[in-house]
């Protein structure tokens, strides 16, 4: 389970959370990770991550896009399906899950999305790499042999001009693209 948080265009997420000191006292124990689109924190409770994104739903407010909850590997969820998950004690949702975007961040940090069965894949050339982080100084603690030793699993697809994400999400989320 971990949360990304994706931020506003042209922001630092992490160095703006780190110069909040109730932004920092809620993350830092987490290890966050700056990326070039937000930030990432490995948690390792579905509960612990609702929990955390509740207490930082000022900042997720003021200087996020959106924020998303990674169950697995590649499968990403919207905070609304992850609350319902978690509300029902029932975290098993099938891969026929009907209900699917795809989040095209580019590299400005707009977000652009669509249901996933319109998506036409073929207009668009991408491969499986993970995150890019920010800079070396934002990710104290976590070596770039631990990243990519797959110590902390960040897979996006990587198209030209931005990232690629299939997000899981509610019904009324879906219908509203």
């Amino acid at each position: 389970m971990n949360v990304l948080l994706i931020s506003r265009p042209g922001l630092s997420l992490l160095r703006t959370l780190r110069e909040s000191e109730t932004a920092w006292d809620a993350i830092r124990f987490y290890g966050p990770i700056g990326l070039t689109i937000g930030v990432y924190i490995p948690v390792s409770t579905l509960a612990g991550a609702i929990s955390l994104t509740s207490d930082l739903r000022f900042f997720i407010r003021k200087y996020t896009v959106d924020h998303l909850f990674q169950l697995r590997p590649g499968v990403y969820y919207t905070a609304a399906l992850s609350r319902s998950r978690y509300l029902t004690r029932d975290l098993g949702v099938s891969e026929e899950w009907p209900y699917r975007l795809v989040y095209w961040i580019e590299n400005g940090g707009k977000i652009r999305k669509q249901r996933a069965k319109e998506w036409n894949s073929e207009e668009v050339i991408y491969s499986s790499l993970p995150l890019e982080p920010e800079s070396d100084e934002e990710n104290e603690g976590i070596s770039i042999e631990d990243r990519i030793r797959g110590r902390i699993d960040m897979t996006y697809d990587k198209i030209p001009g931005g990232y690629l994400f299939e997000v899981w999400c509610t019904k009324p989320e879906h219908e509203m693209f």
